[in-house]
């Protein structure tokens, strides 16, 4: 009996084995960047392409994997970064605010290069675009690949000029009265005018064929916006000129909907936005694994005249 029992053992297993393994094998797949090339690859992969964001990971959760295939593809790839990202960094806890805001500086650049495939080796130089003093680091081996940090307050941090939400007031103060300091780039205090000029400097400069954002108009819903999104949105989508063609994109309410990118897709955009997190000591919640496996690009988007 006990020789019975060890056959029909070994018969469950297998059984189980022959079930289980065609479903474990594929998690187990390691991706890399490459995989993202397979296929029918998006419209505007093939092209530069210039995104605006609020924050330091708002590309790679929301505009990825458009961004991270035309990475993969060599093309020449401008990320503007509109704010700090600081939040309330050294208020709730005992951090350097500006500790924090490299660290997660460090992490995009980490993210952009294992992309690229190259080396995470970049070079930062501080310039002006439009009068706006910026910090641009370029991917030494892969140098059309440029990371803009204009360190505006997070909208979360209420130790900006006139409190928390810095961008989206000086997106509505069309007076041009209220302004506020960058975070540790100098004694300017920064104005409407001041963030359009910088962004319509940065699209003369790097020219490029397709501009991103998120939705300058997102939908209420049980799960509004961010408003730092919003508020970068609208200053880019002000900036672009007509011979350009804006893509923009869904941000936090895409959390409700369905997930729509392929396992190559969801693992490169995870092992990508991994190499960041491992600088951002704040990254938690389900938010974060809901918005890996989703991109839903917005109606608002329009085509170049």
């Amino acid at each position: 009996m006990r020789g019975v029992r060890s056959i029909r053992t070994v018969i469950v297993i297998a059984v189980i084995a022959a079930l289980v393994l065609p479903l474990a094998l594929p998690l187990a797949q390691t991706y890399e960047p490459g995989a993202l090339l397979q296929g029918t690859a998006a419209a505007d992969s093939g092209r530069s392409s210039l995104q605006v964001v609020a924050h330091p990971d708002d590309d790679l959760l929301f505009m990825s994997p458009d961004l991270l295939r035309g990475i993969a593809r060599g093309r020449n790839t401008v990320t503007v970064y509109l704010t700090a990202g600081e939040a309330v960094a050294g208020l709730e806890d005992d951090r350097n605010p500006v500790g924090y805001i490299e660290d997660r500086e460090r992490g995009v650049r980490a993210a952009y290069a294992w992309v690229a495939g190259f080396r995470d080796h970049w070079r930062r130089e501080t310039t002006s675009l439009g009068g706006v003093r910026v910090a641009v680091d370029t991917l030494v081996e892969r140098p059309q690949i440029k990371l803009v940090f204009a360190r505006l307050p997070d909208g979360g941090d209420p130790r900006a000029d006139g409190g928390r939400n810095a961008l989206t007031r000086l997106w509505t103060d069309r007076s041009g009265a209220a302004c506020v300091h960058a975070i540790a780039s100098g004694p300017a205090c920064l104005s409407r005018a001041d963030v359009l000029g910088m962004l319509r400097a940065a699209i003369r400069t790097f020219r490029p064929a397709v501009l991103r954002s998120l939705d300058p108009a997102p939908p209420a819903g049980r799960r509004p916006d961010h408003p730092d999104h919003v508020a970068a949105a609208r200053f880019a989508d002000e900036a672009a000129p007509a011979d350009i063609e804006v893509i923009s994109y869904s941000g936090y309410p895409i959390t409700s909907l369905p997930p729509n990118l392929d396992l190559a897709e969801r693992e490169v955009k995870r092992r990508a936005f991994a190499l960041y997190r491992r600088h951002d000591y704040r990254v938690a919640g389900p938010g974060y694994d809901a918005w890996i496996g989703r991109m839903y690009r917005s109606p608002a988007g329009r085509g170049p005249a």
